[in-house]
């Protein structure tokens, strides 16, 4: 299927695993360009391994997304790997189980503010997409 991807720069969170991975695989089939990040150094290294491997251009980095610095310096740096940024896929979850202020604080963290932050970061490299 041509979805009109080739020679796009697509941004995936949890992007080495299940459906993040499946989603950067994807992006990958249809020829864009591909950075992902994850917590795990070698998932994310095996992970921009197989997505090269497709003839793209990929990218990665370990980072904690509920980290929001580190966060905008990978999309930052994403950027200037590929010369921009034009889709973002926020999919990480931290899919917090409990019920107590740490695990919703927790939650919170990864699952909205990463989300806020990560569309805060993408949003200047997004207006400028082709």
């Amino acid at each position: 299927m041509d979805l009109g991807l080739k020679g796009k720069n697509a941004v995936v969170t949890g992007g080495s695993k299940g459906i993040g991975r499946a989603i950067a695989e994807g992006f990958a089939a249809e020829g864009a360009d591909v950075s992902i990040c994850a917590r795990n150094t070698q998932d994310v290294a095996a992970t921009v391994a197989s997505l090269k491997a497709k003839g793209v251009k990929a990218f990665g980095r370990a980072l904690d997304v509920a980290d929001g610095p580190a966060l905008k310096a990978w999309i930052t740096a994403t950027a200037g790997e590929f010369g921009g940024v034009d889709a973002l896929v926020c999919n990480v979850s931290a899919l917090a189980v409990g019920d107590t202020a740490e695990s919703w604080e927790k939650s919170f963290k990864t699952d909205m503010m990463h989300t806020v932050n990560a569309v805060a970061a993408a949003v200047p490299f997004l207006e400028k997409s082709r």
